[in-house]
Protein backbone atom coordinates (compact mmCIF):
# COMPACT_ATOMS: atom_id res chain seq x y z
CA UNK A 1 0.00 0.00 0.00
CA UNK A 2 1.65 3.56 -0.70
CA UNK A 3 1.50 6.31 1.64
CA UNK A 4 -1.31 8.38 -0.02
CA UNK A 5 -3.29 5.27 -0.41
CA UNK A 6 -2.71 4.41 3.58
CA UNK A 7 -3.66 8.37 4.12
CA UNK A 8 -6.76 7.80 1.89
CA UNK A 9 -8.07 4.80 3.84
CA UNK A 10 -7.40 6.78 7.12
CA UNK A 11 -9.01 10.06 6.16
CA UNK A 12 -12.24 7.41 5.07
CA UNK A 13 -11.92 6.14 9.20
CA UNK A 14 -11.84 9.46 10.12
CA UNK A 15 -14.56 10.56 8.26
CA UNK A 16 -16.57 7.83 9.30
CA UNK A 17 -15.82 9.03 12.87
CA UNK A 18 -17.07 12.16 11.98
CA UNK A 19 -20.34 11.29 10.54
CA UNK A 20 -20.52 9.16 13.71
CA UNK A 21 -21.00 12.01 15.63
CA UNK A 22 -23.10 14.34 13.36
CA UNK A 23 -25.46 11.19 13.44
CA UNK A 24 -28.59 10.15 15.21
CA UNK A 25 -26.22 7.38 16.58
CA UNK A 26 -24.04 9.24 18.86
CA UNK A 27 -23.91 7.88 22.52
CA UNK A 28 -22.52 10.56 24.89
CA UNK A 29 -21.10 7.27 26.73
CA UNK A 30 -19.17 6.65 23.86
CA UNK A 31 -17.91 9.74 22.57
CA UNK A 32 -15.04 10.20 24.71
CA UNK A 33 -13.22 6.79 23.16
CA UNK A 34 -14.69 7.63 20.01
CA UNK A 35 -12.87 11.26 20.00
CA UNK A 36 -9.49 9.52 21.40
CA UNK A 37 -9.78 7.47 18.72
CA UNK A 38 -10.27 10.00 16.00
CA UNK A 39 -7.49 11.96 17.50
CA UNK A 40 -5.19 9.71 17.46
CA UNK A 41 -5.95 8.89 13.66
CA UNK A 42 -5.86 12.29 13.01
CA UNK A 43 -2.40 12.98 14.30
CA UNK A 44 -1.49 9.84 12.24
CA UNK A 45 -2.65 11.15 9.14
CA UNK A 46 -0.85 14.86 10.34
CA UNK A 47 2.65 12.94 10.49
CA UNK A 48 2.09 11.61 7.23
CA UNK A 49 1.50 14.10 5.64
CA UNK A 50 4.31 16.09 7.35
CA UNK A 51 6.54 13.08 6.05
CA UNK A 52 5.01 13.33 2.64
CA UNK A 53 5.89 16.84 2.54
CA UNK A 54 9.31 16.73 3.76
CA UNK A 55 9.98 13.85 0.96
CA UNK A 56 8.38 16.47 -1.59
CA UNK A 57 10.73 19.25 -0.27
CA UNK A 58 13.73 17.21 -0.20
CA UNK A 59 13.05 15.82 -4.08
CA UNK A 60 12.67 19.93 -5.21
CA UNK A 61 16.01 20.74 -3.34
CA UNK A 62 17.67 17.66 -5.46
CA UNK A 63 16.10 18.99 -8.62
CA UNK A 64 17.15 22.87 -7.98
CA UNK A 65 21.09 21.37 -8.02
CA UNK A 66 20.76 19.76 -11.95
Amino acid sequence: MSATDDIKTKMQKLNEYVAWFESDDFVLEQAIDKYNEAKKLADSIQADLTKLKNNITVVNKQFDKE
